[in-house]
């Protein structure tokens, strides 16, 4: 069974033979270690995919959406999107990025005059066809060639539209020029939407996952109104071109879920959630009692047990998942957000060869608490098995 045959089945609650990983990797060393990265080397985009590709299989990652580079942060690929497809003014933008994180650090605008001089314009679709449909062709040719998933990714409106702005101009003009958020979302939404479009006459793998970072570490971070009224219809326009094909729609926040897990599986009605932090933000436990029908990405802890654990906390934090989650089937397991660059390699194997090792069904969940018993002297970050 290939990962792409596993994945098709357990999206749809059908018996695989086993869990598979997931993630979002920009480690460069682990690029380095399992794929031959080279800093001092330029790479075209082609070598940048293979090389991950590599790295994936010579890990344990079944799947991803994410390929990395580490001489180009993603932020400044999104800065050339805004350039390309929505017409906006090219100059005076500048993208800083330090430790593995980028920001965009310069705008052509800084007040509410400013950006309504610098409004984006709606995308045409046949142009971001002609960029995304040879994209995703190509990423799925060699995905396909190590057996591995490439998952179609999107930015939800929200989430690109306020790191177009910023997030303080963001808040001030939803309420003192409410018509501009309304067309800088028109426009992130359209674009994504054009995308997932694209993607869904075209996909890699029956998934697409959207980015919509609405929550933060208290739980929501915009008024669920607003969210309701100006966030759920785009959200429509992205998750429907899936849903139409028979695939699956997967909502990413970060953050404490709260009151937004209502809107995000109710009231859109998305398959599933990415990631569901721990750490004091969510218990994935108690979101799978609420909603056994939801699928579930993620869940080992990259703020601590990855970064700051040895092998025996994130094999225990792996098992516990494994074990608790693993029988009922809806799991793909992989960090609670991100494998950093403060990660050990060898954690992020661990946790993968972890999935590999114990999650074949049926679930031997004897096998797992004997294991787990036997190394709970040896944790460090997670002793009496808590985080």
């Amino acid at each position: 069974m290939t990962n792409l045959e596993r994945l098709t089945k357990s999206l749809k609650w059908k018996p695989a033979d086993r869990i598979l990983t997931w993630d979002f990797m920009d480690n460069e060393a682990i690029l380095e270690r399992y794929g031959g990265y080279n800093r001092s080397k330029l790479y075209s985009f082609e070598e940048i995919v293979e090389l991950n590709a590599r790295t994936f299989k010579n890990i344990g990652l079944n799947m991803t959406r994410f390929a990395y580079n580490p001489a180009e942060h993603w932020m400044g690929s999104k800065i050339v999107n805004w350039i390309r497809f929505f017409g906006v003014n090219p100059d005076n933008w500048e993208v800083s990025q330090k430790g593995g994180t980028a920001w965009i650090s310069r705008r052509p605008f800084s007040d509410l005059k400013g950006l309504e001089k610098n409004m984006p314009s709606l995308p045409d679709y046949d142009e971001v066809k002609v960029w995304f449909e040879p994209f995703i062709k190509y990423v799925k040719e060699v995905f396909d060639d190590y057996d591995l998933v490439w998952v179609g990714g999107v930015e939800g409106p929200v989430c690109d539209a306020y790191t177009y702005t910023d997030m303080e101009l963001f808040s001030t003009a939803l309420y003192d020029a409410p018509e501009l958020i309304s067309h800088l979302m028109d426009c992130t939404g359209t674009f994504s939407a054009h995308i997932a479009r694209v993607y869904a006459e075209n996909a890699s793998s029956p998934l697409l996952f959207m980015g919509e970072d609405i929550c933060g570490g208290t739980g929501l971070i915009f008024n669920p109104d607003f969210l309701r009224r100006e966030a759920l219809p785009r959200w429509h326009w992205i998750m429907d071109p899936i849903k139409k094909h028979g695939y699956t729609f997967l909502f990413h926040t970060d953050g404490r879920y709260g009151e937004a897990l209502k809107l995000i599986l109710e009231g859109l009605g998305a398959d599933g959630l990415h990631p569901i932090e721990r750490n004091g933000c969510n218990d994935i436990f108690e979101i799978r009692r609420n909603y056994p029908d939801k699928l579930l990405f993620g869940n080992v802890c990259c703020a601590v047990t990855l970064p700051y654990g040895n092998i025996y906390d994130v094999e225990d934090e792996t098992l516990e998942l494994i074990e608790k989650l693993g029988p009922s089937g809806g799991i793909f397991i992989g960090s609670s957000s991100e494998v950093h660059d403060l990660v050990p390699p060898e954690n992020a194997e661990k946790m993968y060869r972890t999935v590999l090792e114990y999650g074949s069904f049926p679930i031997d969940i004897d096998r797992i608490q004997k294991h787990r018993k036997a190394i709970n002297d040896k944790l460090k970050v997670r002793k009496n098995n808590t985080v």
